[in-house]
C-alpha cells in the first residue's frame, strides 16, 4: 500500500481564479467606478471557468481534434427568483483583454456555445450549470489564439465589471507523436507532485522511446462542498502542475507520454463507492471539464481514505448514497458508467484503477469496457485483480515503490512477462534518487522488452520548468567542493563518562577534494569536516557506472585499520555513537549535489574515528560541533 499520509490541506486550485465563497452574506465587489472597492447592495454576477482555471488558461488542441471550454455564472448571493444568463463570444471583451495585457491575440475562428449560451440559475441557487464552448479543429498549428466569452443576466442581476468576461487562450499543438510499442507491456509512473516534478519521467528512454508510457499526477482529491456536491480539490502543488500545463504536461505529451490525473479519497464521505446517481453524474462532468481544459489523457481512480472506509460515514447529502452499506464495488461500477456517458472510450480518455484491498475497486458486468488498466498497489507483492476475472492485458499485478531506489523481485517480474500482463507500474519517482535508478530500470527493461534504458542526465526540481544537468560521467565528480551541512551534532560525555552525540543545530561549511582512486570505479574523498586527519585518511566513494556514487558506512580508511569513517547518529530518544551500517547515495549535478541519509534516528553525520578493537572514538573534541544532516556540495 502507499506509504504516505494525506497531505492535501494546502490550497485549492480554485484559489488560482477569482472565487466567490459559498456563504450566505453579500460580498464586497468592485463596482467599476474608477476601480473603487465598495460594499454594495443587490446581486452581482461573474463569469467563471470550470476546473478552477485562471484567466488566460490555454486549451490545447491536439491531433486535429476539437476542444472544449466550460463556463458558468456565479452570483454574490442566492437568486431570489429564476435568473436567465446568456453567454456570448465577445470581440470587445478580447480587445479589452489584449489592451490590459499588452497582447494582440486574434479570436479563434468558429467558436460556438451550447444551447445558444443560455442557462438558468434557479431561485435559491448561486451558480449556474456549465455551458460548453465548442472550439472546432482547424486553427493554424503553433499559433496562439484567444476565446473570449462574456455574459448578461436577467432580473436585476448586475454583472461585475471586473469579471464580466472570461478569456481562454487556444493553441493547436499539431499531431503528437506515437512513440511506438517497446514490446507489448506498458509502463506507468505515479508522481507525488507535492515533492516531485512530472517532467523527470520524460528523461528516461528505451531505443528512443519513452520508458514511461503513462505519467499520473498524484493526486487531486474528491471532496464534498457545503451543499453536498462532489468536486475536485487540488492542493497547491497539483494546482501548480495544472496551471503550468503548457510547461509540464505538454512536453511529456510531445514525447508520446500520456498524462493522467489521480483522484484520491480525502477522509470525507465522497468516494468512488459512495456517489449517488446524481453525485456521480455531476462529478463525471467535472472530470470532463478538467480533461478538456488542461488537456489530460485520462484519470486514475484511487478509492483510499474516504470516510466510509474509516467507519465514520454519514451519508447525509444528495451527492452520496445514504448508508455505508451502499458504498460498494458495484456502486463504483455505476460511477464509471456515469463517467463513460460523458467521456466515451472512443474519445480516447483512459481510466485506470488503483487498488490494494478486497473492496476498494469496481466489480460487475461490463467492467472491461469501462477501464483501460488496473494497478495493484501493495508494492513489491503480486496479485491479480481480485473479485472477478478481467483480461491480463488490463492488469499491473506487480508494482514498485522507488522512493529510495529500485528493488526488483526477479521471479515476480518474470510472472508479469510469462502471464502476458499488459502493465507495469512505479510509484514515487524521486529527483534525489534519479542517479540510482538506472541499474533497476535496466533490470526491468531487460525482462519486459529485452532492452536497455538511457537517461538524459537531466533532472527537474519540484517547480523547475527548465532542467539541470546531473553528473553522469566518472570525471564529473572529480575536483574540489565546498560542503555545507544541514545542521550539526556535538560530541560529549554524559555524567557517567559515556560518549554521546547531541543536536547542536547550526550549519557547518568546509572543503573536500574528490580525487581518483580506481579509475572509472571509485574515488578518494579527503578533508571531510575540515579535520587535518581527514586530509591524511580519505574515505572511498564508489561510482556505479550510471552517474551515481555511494558511500559505505563504516569503512576503514587505512591499511592498519586504526582509522575509520562512519555515520554517527542520535535519535529516537537514545543517544549513541556510530558508526551506523548503511550505504549512502551521492546525487551530483555538474555544479553541485548532495549526500542524503536515511538512518534510524533523525540526527546523523559523517565522522572520522580512531578505531581500537570494537571502540570507534570520534576525532573531534567533546563539545565541538560536527556537521550533520543532508550535505550540499557546490563545485569551486
Amino acid at each position: 500500500m502507499k506509504n504516505y499520509m494525506t497531505r492535501w490541506a494546502a490550497v485549492s486550485l480554485l484559489a488560482l481564479a477569482p472565487w466567490f465563497t459559498a456563504c450566505e452574506d453579500d460580498l464586497t465587489l468592485t463596482t467599476g467606478d474608477a476601480g473603487k472597492l465598495d460594499t454594495v447592495e443587490g446581486t452581482y454576477g461573474s463569469v467563471r471557468s470550470a476546473a478552477g482555471a485562471r484567466q488566460g488558461t490555454t486549451i490545447a488542441l491536439k491531433n486535429g481534434q476539437s476542444g472544449t471550454g466550460h463556463l458558468y455564472f456565479e452570483l454574490s448571493a442566492p437568486a431570489t427568483s429564476d435568473v436567465t444568463v446568456t453567454f456570448a463570444v465577445d470581440d470587445e471583451a478580447l480587445a479589452a483583454y489584449n489592451a490590459e495585457n499588452g497582447t494582440d491575440y486574434a479570436m479563434y475562428p468558429g467558436l460556438t456555445l451550447a444551447n445558444n449560451g443560455t442557462v438558468t440559475i434557479a431561485a435559491g441557487e448561486r451558480r449556474s450549470a456549465t455551458v460548453e464552448l465548442d472550439i472546432p479543429a482547424g486553427g493554424t498549428a503553433g499559433t496562439v489564439y484567444a476565446a473570449a466569452v462574456s455574459a448578461t443576466a436577467s432580473d436585476g442581476v448586475t454583472v461585475s465589471a471586473d469579471t464580466d468576461a472570461y478569456v481562454y487562450l487556444v493553441k493547436d499543438w499539431g499531431i503528437l507523436p506515437d512513440p511506438g510499442d517497446k514490446g507489448g507491456i506498458r509502463n506507468l509512473a505515479y508522481i507525488e507532485v507535492n515533492d516531485e516534478n512530472p517532467l523527470n519521467a520524460g528523461e528516461y528512454t528505451v531505443d528512443g522511446v519513452p520508458f514511461f508510457d503513462v505519467v499520473s499526477i498524484f493526486a487531486a482529491n474528491i471532496n464534498l462542498d457545503n451543499d453536498g456536491r462532489p468536486y475536485i480539490y487540488c492542493n497547491d502543488q497539483v494546482a501548480y502542475v495544472l496551471a503550468h500545463a503548457d510547461q509540464i504536461i505538454r512536453p511529456l505529451q510531445q514525447k508520446g507520454i500520456k498524462v493522467h490525473l489521480s483522484i484520491l479519497g480525502n477522509h470525507n464521505d465522497a468516494g468512488m463507492r459512495s456517489l449517488s446517481e446524481e453525485g456521480a453524474a455531476a462529478f463525471a462532468k467535472e472530470l470532463k471539464a478538467y480533461a478538456d481544459i488542461y488537456g489530460l489523457d485520462g484519470f486514475d481512480f484511487d478509492d483510499e481514505y474516504s470516510s466510509y472506509a474509516e467507519g465514520s460515514y454519514k451519508g447525509t447529502s444528495a451527492g452520496v448514497v445514504s448508508t455505508v452499506d451502499e458504498c460498494t464495488p458495484a456502486n463504483y461500477l455505476k460511477f464509471l458508467q456515469a463517467c463513460r456517458e460523458v467521456m466515451p472510450k472512443e474519445d480516447g480518455l483512459a481510466f485506470g484503477i488503483y487498488w490494494y484491498t478486497a473492496t476498494d475497486h469496481p466489480l460487475g458486468s461490463g467492467l472491461e469496457n469501462l477501464i483501460d488498466y488496473t494497478v495493484y498497489g501493495t508494492y513489491g507483492a503480486f496479485q491479480e485483480y481480485y473479485g472477478q476475472s478481467i483480461s491480463a492485458s488490463l492488469q499491473a499485478p506487480y508494482a514498485l515503490n522507488i522512493s529510495s531506489g529500485v528493488s526488483v523481485n526477479d521471479s515476480r517480474l518474470q510472472q508479469v512477462v510469462d502471464g502476458n500482463y499488459g502493465y507495469f507500474a512505479f510509484y514515487n519517482l524521486k529527483t534525489n534518487a534519479m542517479t540510482k535508478y538506472m541499474s533497476g530500470f535496466n533490470q526491468v527493461a531487460e525482462a519486459l522488452w529485452g532492452k536497455a534504458v538511457d537517461w538524459s542526465g537531466r533532472y527537474y526540481g519540484r517547480e523547475d520548468l527548465t532542467p539541470s544537468q546531473a553528473a553522469t560521467d566518472y570525471e564529473d565528480f572529480l575536483g574540489t567542493w565546498t560542503v555545507t551541512s544541514g545542521n550539526s551534532l556535538y560530541y560529549y560525555y554524559d555524567e557517567g563518562g559515556n560518549p554521546m552525540w547531541w543536536d547542536w543545530k547550526g550549519s557547518q561549511t568546509f572543503r573536500v577534494t574528490i580525487s581518483e582512486d580506481v579509475p572509472g570505479e571509485s574515488y578518494l574523498v579527503s578533508g571531510w569536516d575540515g579535520l587535518a586527519e581527514a586530509e591524511e585518511h580519505p574515505f572511498v566513494m564508489a561510482y556505479d557506472g550510471y552517474g551515481s556514487a555511494s558511500v559505505v558506512s563504516p569503512q576503514y580508511v587505512d591499511e592498519a585499520g586504526t582509522w575509520g569513517m562512519g555515520v554517527a547518529t542520535y535519535g529516537n530518544g537514545i543517544s549513541w555513537v556510530g558508526p551506523y551500517e548503511y550505504t549512502y547515495s551521492v546525487g551530483m549535478g555538474l555544479d553541485g549535489g548532495s549526500i542524503s541519509f536515511s538512518s534510524p534516528g533523525d540526527r546523523y553525520g559523517f565522522s572520522l574515528f580512531q578505531v581500537l578493537g570494537d571502540e570507534w572514538t570520534p576525532v573531534i573534541a567533546p563539545g565541538d560541533p560536527h556537521p550533520s544532516g543532508t550535505y550540499a556540495l557546490i563545485r569551486e
